[in-house]
């Protein structure tokens, strides 16, 4: 079985920003194929903590791809491609396959009629080149210069691999490109391109991405987006204010009213809370029962009206749905905030004290 491998130091160092992906194929055991994507999910001071990994089985093209490796070999002679690259990914998967002389830069685009291989001459490298560049987002033209200059694709030595992943403009918008060069072994003035388009496979990934952040019942976001956000949303703000609300005797209202009105009535504190949400005020699910509510810089009037709409809100949903239950708030707001944590704490012990004023009664 060939398997790639990482460990923590690695990924932490081929990762240093959210919107990189690496991608790799496999072989198992049982002869079945994987490919497997890793995207970063976490930054901090330019290194990875947080990686997402997502497997994608590939084993039906495994036919496929050993008919490419043979016509393949038999159209390039004593300069085959690489069988490596048609043991991983089929014919369709390419948006186009280039071959170009390394001394005098003359390409050629790999066609398939009949799935049989041809070479049609294309523009001059340099021009390939040039255009690619120019279409590459802002963001990710940097690395891919480095990757793709010609001097460094004449630098490189038999056998050897370059690989990256960047967006592209291409019909008024950008997409997702997974470009991949190798030099011939055996003929090491040749190089070929292999471009794949990942948009799809992007879009599967940010979806992924989002089921990960958010709550599945309420689609809220959940504690895992939060700490995701403490080093960079939260790290220090002007002001920021917390409401902090439960549901009281949760698990003696579902044994009374059966889970289902229990979650209805989870969904009802949720849709009161998101409300008010907007970029400035972020709600989350943390607990069974708990959501809490973040606002950057903003005033101590404006949380308490904040908290006021939401349980307004919440007495209107609970009378159109007839699911009556006690839900507890708590507030806090402080200046100068570093530590978001002691706000929610606060919040939290508001919370819970009125808890107990409201059991009193």
């Amino acid at each position: 079985m060939a398997l790639v491998t990482f460990d923590r130091t690695h990924l932490s160092k081929k990762f240093t920003e959210s919107n990189q992906k690496y991608e790799c194929v496999y072989e198992l055991n049982n002869g079945e194929w994987n490919n497997v994507c890793f995207q970063p999910l976490k930054i901090e001071n330019g290194e990875c903590k947080c990686v997402l990994v997502t497997f994608s089985d590939i084993s039906e093209s495994k036919a496929k791809f050993d008919e490419m490796a043979l016509q393949m070999e038999r159209f390039h002679k004593g300069s085959k491609f690489s069988n490596w690259y048609f043991a991983q990914v089929s014919q369709d998967m390419y948006s186009q396959i280039l071959k170009f002389d390394l001394l005098t830069g003359d390409t050629s685009k790999i066609i398939f009629e009949d799935n049989e291989p041809k070479e049609v001459p294309v523009m001059n490298w340099n021009t390939i080149h040039d255009q690619l560049i120019d279409s590459i987002h802002p963001k990710d033209l940097e690395i891919a210069s480095n990757v793709f200059s010609v001097d460094r694709i004449k630098a490189m030595a038999p056998g050897e691999m370059l690989e990256c992943t960047f967006r592209r403009y291409i019909e008024n918008k950008y997409h997702w490109y997974n470009m991949t060069i190798h030099v011939s072994e055996l003929e090491p003035s040749v190089a070929v391109v292999f471009e794949r388009d990942i948009t799809a496979s992007g879009v599967d990934i940010n979806q992924t991405i989002s089921k990960a952040e958010h709550d599945g019942l309420t689609d809220l976001f959940n504690i895992e987006k939060y700490g995701s956000l403490l080093p960079t949303e939260y790290a220090s703000m002007e002001s920021a204010g917390v409401i902090y609300a439960d549901i009281e005797h949760l698990s003696e209202f579902n044994e009374k009213y059966g889970r289902d009105v229990g979650d209805e009535a989870i969904k009802i504190l949720a849709e009161s809370m998101r409300s008010v949400q907007n970029r400035q005020n972020l709600v989350y699910r943390c607990g069974d029962d708990e959501f809490m509510l973040i606002s950057k810089n903003t005033s101590n009037e404006e949380i308490e009206i904040l908290k006021q709409l939401v349980k307004e809100r919440l007495s209107r949903l609970s009378d159109i749905r007839n699911v009556h239950f006690v839900a507890s708030f708590g507030s806090a707001w402080e200046t100068n905030v570093t530590d978001i944590a002691k706000v929610i704490s606060t919040a939290v012990t508001d919370m819970r004290n009125n808890k107990t004023l409201e059991l009193l009664h």
